[in-house]
């Protein structure tokens, strides 16, 4: 799997140059809902290159190594959970570019609790658009998830048939943040998106790999247990070991590094 890319210089010009974002690394439990403005041009500096990679590179292997399972379709449906800035959404775009030469348009949902995400997500999409062969359309969903109930909300507002469902670096936070009354939020969340997916449809998750404070676990290890007690999916790619390493070129840093423990599911048919 290719593991390591730079940032394209467009999109390095624009997070940097036009919208300032600064980069400013940092290893401590992310908690990105409550960041201020100066706090999310931080993030998108330093964790959206990152997700970038990430993105690219994983969906670029799952497309290479099933070079059928979108070659009959020209339309996709994308689910983010959490997107933040958008890092991952952009790198898919580009895999998809890449990749799916059928496709002709790509419709996203991008749902995050941060507003001055968001924004700056839209400013990136906007420009990304030009550098795509296909037409990309996304659809913000903005909410703050307190508790069981918002995430019903949530879910209550979401089609299902989505082609691929994703979340990077988000469920984490929920960690942190105890929303689920102790329960693990990578069951509780994952369970709730399996039947959103088409019957191909599949889910990314994508997450850091460090030893959460709140829960007295490893989160990779949290995400393994939280996965093996959802009924109804199969893993059909994941990373090898406990993680794996991602590394991304930009103007401000010659190599950043990113540790992340992922895997893909799908529906059992």
């Amino acid at each position: 799997m290719k593991d390591r890319v730079s940032l394209p210089l467009w999109l390095d010009h624009l997070i940097f140059d036009e919208l300032g974002a600064k980069y400013c690394r940092s290893n401590s439990d992310m908690t990105v809902i409550d960041w201020d403005k100066n706090d999310v041009l931080n993030y998108l500096g330093t964790y959206f290159p990152r997700s970038y990679a990430e993105a690219y590179c994983i969906f670029s292997e799952f497309f290479s190594k099933w070079p059928n399972w979108f070659c009959n379709k020209t339309e996709m449906s994308v689910f983010d959970f959490g997107c933040g800035t958008g890092g991952e959404i952009i790198g898919l775009l580009d895999a998809i570019n890449n990749y799916c030469p059928n496709i002709k348009t790509a419709n996203i949902i991008a749902f995050d609790g941060n507003m001055h995400a968001l924004r700056l997500y839209e400013r990136i999409f906007k420009e990304s658009k030009c550098y795509l062969r296909f037409e990309a359309k996304t659809r913000i969903v903005p909410l703050e998830i307190e508790d069981f109930y918002d995430l019903s909300v949530l879910l209550s507002v979401l089609h299902c048939g989505f082609d691929i469902i994703m979340t990077f670096k988000a469920i984490c936070e929920f960690v942190s943040i105890d929303r689920f009354e102790k329960n693990n939020p990578y069951t509780h969340i994952i369970k709730n998106f399996v039947p959103k997916l088409k019957n191909d449809g599949v889910i990314l998750l994508d997450d850091v790999t460090t030893y959460n404070k709140v829960s007295q676990e490893w989160l990779p290890n949290m995400m393994d247990a939280g996965l093996s007690v959802i009924p109804g999916y199969q893993t059909i790619m994941r990373n090898d070991g406990y993680n794996q390493t991602f590394m991304v070129q930009h103007s401000n840093i010659e190599i950043d590094v990113s540790k992340v423990a992922w895997r893909i599911i799908q529906k059992q048919n």
